[in-house]
């Protein structure tokens, strides 16, 4: 009788061997799925944060639409602008243009805006990869752009109806009451009062102290500020920022009026 030997098992190496290939195959292709989810995830997520940052820049430019004024524009709130959407876009893997773009408003630049009228933000970036394998389908980065409109809050009120003035009939009188009755008129007859010239006041928030009196000149006062604790000869390098003033920011006041105090944390 022959002994019992142990049968070669070549089914089942022939099974192992072929989950081997078909894995190798399918690695690729689910790895490719993965690198595909995590960029675009990221790519998502950042878009939704430049919606808000674009919000804020246009919510922001509806507050103070006059900066942008070809006329007499303010460029400290120009700089606040760029500034906060610089900040509010730092935690987004994207590349933000520089400048800025600035708001349009849709009565153009040279006059002011009517209260109401939309002013329109429209912020373009390009996202970036983390991906070698991804990014080099798409060159590298992606172009993504998101807008806002915001009505402003701050300029004109339009359609305001003015009072016609009807003129008097005017009397018929001799030479001599005519010459008596307008010099008597021009002698007595009360002056024109002139109207006073009115400015806006700037926001002086968290900028530098030495900058604030050349904001105040911008907005049109021929003031001088008035400094808590007091301006000293030369500021020093690096520090000296406003932290409040005495007159809230955005209200009208006459040109020569005085009585603002600025506050900075005097380092």
């Amino acid at each position: 009788m022959r002994p019992n030997l142990p049968r070669p098992r070549r089914g089942r190496q022939r099974t192992l061997g072929q989950s081997l290939v078909e894995f190798s195959l399918v690695l690729p292709v689910m790895l490719l799925l993965v690198l595909f989810g995590v960029d675009f995830g990221r790519v998502f997520l950042g878009w939704v944060q430049l919606n808000n940052v674009v919000r804020e820049a246009a919510n922001f430019a509806a507050e103070n639409p006059t900066a942008w004024n070809t006329v007499n524009p303010n460029t400290v709130v120009q700089a606040q602008y760029q500034t906060l959407v610089r900040n509010e876009a730092a935690g987004i893997n994207c590349v933000l243009p520089s400048p800025i773009p600035n708001p349009t408003f849709s009565g153009g630049l040279n006059a002011v805006p009517a209260i109401g009228t939309p002013v329109f933000v429209r912020i373009p970036c390009r996202f970036s990869f983390i991906t070698p394998v991804i990014g080099g389908m798409f060159g590298g980065s992606l172009p993504v752009a998101a807008s806002a409109s915001y009505p402003t809050r701050n300029g004109m009120i339009p359609n305001i109806p003015t009072a016609s003035v009807t003129p008097m009939p005017s009397a018929t009188a001799s030479p001599s009451a005519s010459a008596s009755a307008s010099a008597s008129a021009s002698a007595s007859a009360p002056a024109s009062p002139t109207p006073t010239p009115m400015c806006e006041v700037p926001n002086f928030n968290n900028i530098k102290a030495e900058n604030a009196a050349t904001a105040w000149a911008q907005a049109g006062f021929t003031t001088q500020l008035v400094f808590n604790p007091l301006a000293p000869a030369q500021w020093p390098s690096g520090g000296g920022n406003t932290t409040g003033q005495s007159i809230a920011a955005y209200l009208y006041r006459a040109c020569g009026s005085t009585g603002i105090t600025i506050t900075w944390n005097g380092n």
